[in-house]
């Protein structure tokens, strides 16, 4: 079949690197790939998790029979969707939007409470560019097998998705550059593709961030291989800009699917971090995760998330576990005080 050239509506923000037109040609012979860029027809509208985040980071409503430009992946996400890769895509097969970023797969299970019903769309077609179906996994540089030596590393981690992370870190970023006049870069090395937290990041005063899709991973889901030497590229390339110190999101839990074990496993790696923040939800997920992370000879230095909205349970975690807590939404003395302390930070 002869490939064609079509006007599309949308890109979404995970072919943010790749700077494609609104006019792409497509084919109708599918490699059904992992990374493979999808032209797709929205088939209907969703009011809950109903948006395309574009490749300048703004969220625009998807609507009924926008073409919108999209890359095939998995997601398994606790508080969203969980998508496969089907074997054999053929056009005119129907799948799903599952995430804001386009990643775009065959729903099979969601979350309720954040997704009313995944979003679905038709194949159109796979993007061709220079006589080749585009995939986005060819955009992937070459990686670094080790560290050079970089800032202080603050690792923002948590217990699972939607437990304060982003939060945190944003608010961590602000404390450093507006209050120390600090020089902070930041970045996200486990996830799906999107930019929302990295824009979160950049607006909060972080002088440059990156993230795995910087690298040309659209996500880590499958890519546990690429997990460790992605993120030391991340960091070397970071490093280069002198920043006093990497601000570190890992989305997802550190027990997951994204890869963040492979990470905390990586002798390396770990050696690096130079302050732990761990973001739980509740006081189980808190001693869990200062288990885990004992048996992988690391430690806590700090919890933040939902645990430590009050008194209930920083008073657990400060006399019990002996691990200061915080709620950074609202100060950060605390926190900046033990950064202090560590050796991390220097101010009068």
């Amino acid at each position: 079949m002869k490939n064609k050239t079509i006007k599309i509506n949308k890109i979404s923000s995970v072919l943010k690197n790749i700077h494609l037109s609104d006019q792409v040609e497509i084919s109708a012979q599918m490699n059904s790939k992992e990374g493979d860029v999808l032209v797709v027809k929205v088939l209907q509208e969703q009011d809950k998790y109903g948006q395309l985040e574009l490749t300048n980071g703004l969220m625009s409503k998807i609507k009924k029979d926008e073409l919108i430009v999209g890359v095939l992946g998995e997601r398994k996400a606790l508080a969203g969707i969980v998508g496969i890769v089907p074997k054999d895509i053929k056009t005119g097969d129907v799948l799903n939007v599952l995430n804001i970023g386009g990643v775009i797969g065959r729903a099979v299970s969601w979350n309720k409470d954040f997704v009313d019903s995944p979003i679905p769309v038709k194949v159109l077609g796979e993007v061709i560019v220079n006589n080749k179906n585009l995939n986005i996994h060819d955009y992937i540089q070459k990686l670094d097998s080790s560290l050079t030596k970089t800032a202080p590393l603050i690792i923002v981690m948590g217990t699972a998705m939607n437990v304060g992370k982003t939060t945190a870190a944003i608010n961590i970023i602000a404390a450093l550059t507006k209050k120390l006049k600090l020089n902070v870069a930041a970045a996200k090395l486990t996830g799906i593709a999107a930019q929302k937290d990295i824009l979160a990041m950049k607006k909060a005063g972080a002088s440059q961030v990156l993230s795995f899709l910087d690298v040309g991973i659209s996500s880590t889901i499958n890519n546990h291989g690429l997990v460790v030497p992605a993120a030391k590229t991340i960091i070397n390339k970071l490093t280069k800009g002198k920043p006093n110190l990497i601000i570190v999101e890992l989305g997802d839990g550190i027990i997951g699917w994204y890869g963040v074990e492979k990470l905390l496993s990586d002798k390396e790696f770990s050696k690096a971090m130079s302050f732990n923040i761990m973001c739980a939800h509740d006081l189980v997920g808190a001693k869990g995760s200062y288990d885990m992370l004992k048996s992988l000879n690391l430690k806590i230095d700090f919890f933040v998330g939902p645990v430590s909205n009050n008194t209930a349970g920083i008073d657990y975690l400060e006399n019990i576990l002996k691990i200061p807590a915080q709620d950074l939404r609202y100060d950060t003395k605390k926190f900046l005080q033990v950064l202090k302390k560590k050796g991390v930070i220097k101010y009068d």
